[in-house]
């Protein structure tokens, strides 16, 4: 009996001995891989994705399929299975575009006098204006927003039949209620901007701050530019600061005629028919049931385009796409050994309206309900800290990144509750909570380098490499405990409402 009972614990204890091992080998293993992430290895990806053979990766161009093409080729190379159309990796879906051909000219005019703009410095041509030119009077028409129903209309007293108008973004509510917001929400966008004043008879707009706007629509026979601070105090004789509070301070719009007139010529050609797509890979589990469950990280692909000159876009979203990429490498080298699935999309139309992840959600490889966590990254190369922006809201996720983070990366991490969009959403991550996806935002803070944001300055080397490796390293470590906790039970977890 004694023999029995020491030949059993040795045998217990040689399988504790030879888990342990197997353990204490695969986290070996995990570090190993997770070192193997370098800054080098994301500047590699940063560079390819800037260069200007992809046109600043325009949603609908085919330049834009040409970067799709090479993210995929990666995909393929490393072994992540597709999860496109048709056992690809593309999810195609139409998206119109308009290639800009040259700057084209911005002349104010004014007691006989003209003075020429010069594109970059003082204004950005738009993105799908018009074929052609517009010479007509300037109009000031504040926000450009025509709300009845919220009592306000910048377009009530005066006329810009045939004119040109100038118009700001965002809208004149300051309040932090969040039902008003989202009243003015619809309103804040450029893209509604220009189609009202097309509706009210403008031909032409001059929208205040100079930054590419590839999510305007394109109008027949319309024109516009985004111009530059200094030439809109120029215009108005007065800092625009000065007008839009008092417009926000009164509630009470405040348009007039200037004593300007103005010439806003385009070369561009309009293409109807483009095709864009997200591409998406995936790594299946391996349990009979959690492998029905995905973790998924996105960051969007496509850029502001080229409007004469190059946006190589490296921060927005280079940077993310490049961490991704990274992380997706990294995990690959454990396929069949991670139980949950985990997915790769890289979305093909952001810019202009966040319409690669509108069709994702409605078009899902996973569902919201089989979706564990979706993890969104835009915008993480410049910095010195981490953060996972909504992870209070899920401690047991959440739990597994800080962890690591302290264990391996060793950077500040910080987190917040989450809450759902108020207005109008204004990236990926928000489309994906508001059709029902638990969502981190992936983030860096406490920035180093100069911010450019839809500007042509935004190059690689305002990144900090190091802090991309950072995110990287902390997603690989992180995603993969997670797809093996099986503790965890998705339909018991919390849902922000």
């Amino acid at each position: 009996m004694r023999r029995i009972t020491f030949t059993l614990f040795a045998v217990l204890w040689l399988g504790a001995v030879v888990f342990a091992g197997e353990r204490s080998n695969l986290e070996a293993q995990k570090v190993r891989v997770m070192e193997s992430i370098t800054a080098e290895e994301l500047m590699e990806y940063v560079d390819e994705l800037v260069d200007p053979k992809y046109r600043g990766r325009l949603a609908g161009c085919p330049a834009y399929m040409d970067v799709a093409a090479w993210v995929a080729g990666l995909l393929e190379e490393w072994g992540i299975q597709p999860l496109g159309d048709d056992g690809t990796y593309f999810q195609k879906f139409p998206w119109h575009y308009t290639h800009v051909k040259s700057t084209g000219e911005v002349v104010l005019m004014r007691d006989g006098e003209k003075f020429a703009l010069s594109a970059p410095d003082d204004y950005y041509p738009g993105a799908n204006s018009d074929n052609g030119s517009i010479e007509a009077e300037v109009i000031f028409a504040g926000y450009g927003i025509s709300a009845p129903e919220l009592g306000y209309d910048d377009f009530a007293d005066i006329d810009v039949n045939g004119k040109i108008v100038m118009i700001a973004g965002g809208t004149p509510y300051t309040g932090n209620n969040t039902d008003t917001l989202n009243l003015w929400g619809p309103y804040s966008g450029s893209g509604y901007k220009m189609g009202n004043a097309y509706r009210q008879g403008a031909r032409g707009v001059l929208y205040l701050d100079k930054l590419a706007s590839p999510g305007t629509p394109y109008i027949p026979g319309f024109y516009y530019a985004h111009i530059d601070n200094a030439v809109t105090e120029r215009i108005l004789g007065r800092p625009q600061s000065e007008l839009l509070n008092a417009i926000r301070e009164s509630g009470e719009a405040r348009s007039f005629a200037t004593e300007f007139t103005a010439r806003i010529a385009s070369e561009t050609e309009y293409h109807p028919d483009g095709i864009t797509a997200n591409v998406i890979g995936y790594i299946p589990g391996t349990h009979p049931e959690l492998k029905k469950e995905a973790i998924i990280m996105g960051a969007h692909l496509d850029g502001q385009g080229n409007l004469g000159f190059h946006f190589p876009g490296a921060l927005d979203n280079a940077s993310g796409v490049a961490d991704v990429l990274a992380t997706a490498r990294a995990l690959a080298k454990f396929r069949g050994q991670m139980k949950r699935s985990v997915v790769f999309i890289f979305f093909g139309a952001e810019e202009v309206g966040l319409v690669g992840s509108t069709y994702y959600c409605q078009n899902p490889a996973f569902s919201a309900e089989n979706t564990l966590l979706f993890m969104n990254l835009d915008m993480v190369g410049n910095g010195e800290g981490l953060a996972l922006w909504h992870g209070e809201s899920y401690p047991q996720l959440f739990a597994h990144y800080q962890r690591n983070n302290e264990n391996h990366v060793g950077r500040s991490l910080r987190s917040s509750e989450g809450r759902m969009p108020v207005g109008r959403p204004r990236t990926d991550g928000l489309v994906f909570m508001q059709y029902g996806f638990r969502t981190f935002h992936v983030a860096t803070t406490d920035r180093v380098n100069p911010l450019y944001y839809h500007d042509p300055r935004d190059v690689p080397e305002n990144l900090v490499p190091e802090i991309m490796r950072d995110v990287s390293r902390m997603l690989f470590m992180g995603t993969f405990d997670l797809a093996n906790d099986t503790d965890i039970v998705n339909s018991e977890l919390y849902l922000i409402q």
